[in-house]
């Protein structure tokens, strides 16, 4: 039997074409097999090996190039908490304009560092509930409307969010692992990869004669699951950073999902810390969350070939995975 490697899949072209040399380096991320299953029972899509070490740069990018080629905006907002915001300060750095972001005050340094290191303006905001007028989704409105020129990126509601993983994500995933994947997993927090990633693999893999089946990762305490069965909504109430949601958002496709888990927050991390401490891959606790869903359902079927997106690296989360 040979023991050359098998060639590695075209590469899918991006649908967001740049001479950029930084921009450029979006997309095209490697899929691996975990070291912690089966050899090629569990695979993951490595998107923390993007720029910002976060496939929100798919969505920065995607949304940011085709809103500023067809608009006359001289400015970028966006409220983000999380690693939306790096990615947008990034791509608004490379592409020439303004970029005013706001965050809670509880936003780890790390990911403000990400924000002021690409230059952008940081608004930092109360801790207040979402009906607040200082809170920071409704501070980023009110900049947007107050400044002209600006554009507001909005990755609850803009259905560019979505449809960018749909475009470009999914096509590489089906790419990479189409021919055996039956089960594609990732969190959930808008819910754009996966709802945009899942539509994808699911008309791939009818036009191919195949299932694949899509699975949401929630956080145990958070109301994607119980929106997605419909249930009434409860309190939100979770430690991991971007996972899950305490509303149904438009950006969560579920007509494209058939099946959604809970992790608990503890797992999450558990997940996480094993990942890098004894398979030397460090992820953020997002990831964790779905990784353990992955290798779950690899245990519930022998004959599985899962999928699952690790969305994020672990390098902002090391004051909550290891206590640095």
């Amino acid at each position: 039997m040979s023991t050359e490697p098998a060639p590695a899949p075209d590469a899918v072209a991006s649908p967001f074409p740049t001479d950029d040399p930084i921009l450029s380096l979006i997309g095209d991320t490697p899929m691996i097999d975990y070291p912690g299953a089966e050899r090629e029972r569990v695979r993951c899509k490595l998107e923390s090996e993007n720029p910002t070490r976060s496939m929100k740069d798919r969505i920065a990018m995607g949304i940011l190039t085709q809103t500023l080629a067809d608009g006359d905006y001289d400015t970028v907002v966006e409220a983000s908490s999380g690693n939306t915001a790096g990615a947008v300060a990034l791509v608004a750095n490379r592409l020439g304009v303004d970029c005013m972001l706001t965050c809670p005050e509880s936003t780890s340094r790390s990911k403000i560092g990400y924000m002021r290191a690409f230059g952008a303006d940081v608004h930092t905001c109360p801790d207040v509930d979402a009906g607040h007028p200082e809170h920071y989704r409704a501070t980023a409105q009110r900049v947007a409307e107050e400044t002209e020129g600006a554009f507001l990126v909005n990755q609850y509601y803009n259905q560019g969010n979505p449809t960018v993983h749909y475009e470009w994500t999914g096509r590489e995933i089906w790419a990479q692992a189409g021919d055996e994947m039956t089960h594609l997993v990732s969190a959930m927090g808008t819910g754009g990869l996966l709802s945009g990633s899942g539509r994808r693999i699911t008309e791939e893999a009818e036009a191919a004669g195949r299932d694949v089946t899509v699975v949401g990762v929630d956080a145990e305490h958070s109301n994607i699951s119980t929106a997605f069965h419909g249930d009434d909504l409860g309190p939100y109430d979770t430690e991991v950073e971007g996972l899950g949601k305490g509303i149904e958002l438009p950006t969560m496709w579920f007509d494209y999902i058939d099946e959604m888990r809970s992790v608990a927050d503890d797992e999450a991390f558990r997940q996480a810390r094993a990942a890098a401490q004894e398979h030397g891959l460090l992820i953020g606790p997002s990831a964790g969350a779905a990784l353990s869903v992955a290798l779950d359902i690899s245990n519930e079927h022998p004959n599985a070939r899962v999928v699952t997106i690790i969305c994020d690296g672990g390098e902002q989360y090391f004051d909550t995975l290891f206590g640095v």
